[in-house]
């Protein structure tokens, strides 16, 4: 369950935001507010896990009023301004959604907030499992049965043991996804591979158990395969 806020001086853009917020699952709205300083209180008790937050706005904008926090909550910025994009992903924000927005576009920020809580929850532990979001269904998957993902334009396809996922994410989104679980690797610019999987290298494929599609390798991956291997090149 995520538990989130929303902040923006704009009523009709409170509005459409709370409306979209209610028809996605899992999510609830512990209060909107107009202001970043009114929101502050419930902040501090720490109960939110997320902030849905406009940047132009009186008294505070959005971007000062996330570098005011030492343990910043997760933020998605919601603006129609896009001028302060690269300050706010180097501010570690989970998304930064442009006005106007459909329910889709939500539900993207939605699921890469779902990624980071679950990475802090995780943080000291071995990493066991990947959550996606699958339509309205919040997946859990076992690295144990996770053989391999790859890029599809701007999807990426998760392939399992028993079923198939595509979500809209990139690879790179979904490698850090994987953490720190040493038998996953890059091997190409559109591969991950669960090494657990892999029979046999043969030049540059990789040969996976109980798949017919041989998977590349691509040259600037090889060295790192190598090594986890326990190989020399």
């Amino acid at each position: 369950m995520i538990k989130c806020i929303v902040i923006d001086d704009e009523e009709l853009a409170q509005e459409m935001l709370v409306s979209k917020l209610n028809k996605i699952p899992d999510v609830e709205i512990l209060g909107v507010y107009d202001n970043a300083m009114d929101a502050m209180k419930i902040l501090k008790k720490g109960e939110v896990n997320l902030v849905f937050c406009d940047i132009q706005m009186p008294d505070m904008d959005g971007v000062t009023f996330l570098k005011s926090f030492r343990n910043p909550p997760l933020f998605v910025f919601v603006t129609g301004d896009p001028s302060y994009a690269v300050e706010s992903f180097e501010l570690n924000v989970v998304d930064y959604v442009l006005k106007p927005f459909g329910t889709d576009r939500l539900l993207k920020a939605i699921e890469r907030a779902l990624v980071f809580i679950d990475s802090q929850k995780n943080q000291g532990h071995a990493l066991k499992h990947l959550v996606i979001k699958d339509r309205s269904n919040i997946i859990i998957i076992p690295f144990d049965e996770l053989f391999c993902l790859n890029s599809d334009k701007d999807y990426v396809v998760i392939e399992t043991l028993e079923k198939t996922y595509k979500v809209w994410k990139k690879l790179l989104d979904m490698e850090a996804a994987l953490g720190s679980a040493k038998q996953f690797v890059r091997v190409h610019k559109s591969y991950i591979v669960n090494l657990d999987f892999a029979k046999r290298v043969e030049g540059n494929m990789i040969k996976m158990k109980g798949s017919i599609e041989d998977i590349p390798i691509g040259g600037q991956y090889k060295s790192e395969l190598f090594k986890r291997l326990g190989l020399a090149e």
